[in-house]
């Protein structure tokens, strides 16, 4: 039985039990959605595709997209496709969006932040890629 710790850095053990990382995904190569799986080597992911995978209805992923959280890029079919890396962070703001009973404002919000976190570690482990080689 799974006890879930009301931090994810209490110092207090529990009966054993390693906490989670919260960004820690528990199938790193591939994801199941409606039957599918998504490969690594998949970088870019259709509107539904992306909602499916992150366990959102196309309603609340169109929310999402009006908040302006979620940046898409535009292929050279002119089709609106988005980004495997930002699927880590939707998930994670939809996740605690439920566990927390927030709105999708609210997750939005959380995203925001997820993803701007998401940006500055790859800066920074950019950085000491370049230090290391000098």
């Amino acid at each position: 039985m799974y006890v879930k710790p009301m931090c994810a850095t209490s110092p207090i053990p529990l009966a054993g039990i390693s906490p989670v990382h919260p960004f820690a995904s528990p199938q790193p190569m591939q994801t199941s959605y409606s039957g599918h799986v998504l490969l690594s080597t998949a970088d870019h992911l259709s509107k539904s595709e992306f909602a499916g995978i992150c366990g959102l209805s196309d309603d609340e992923f169109q929310e999402l997209l009006d908040y302006g959280v979620l940046p898409a890029d535009p292929l050279a079919d002119a089709q609106i496709c988005f980004s495997r890396i930002y699927i880590e962070p939707v998930q994670t703001a939809c996740r605690k969006a439920r566990d927390f009973d927030l709105d999708l404002c609210a997750a939005a919000i959380f995203m925001e932040y997820l993803i701007e976190i998401h940006h500055l570690r790859s800066e920074v482990a950019s950085l000491h890629a370049r230090l290391a080689t000098q």
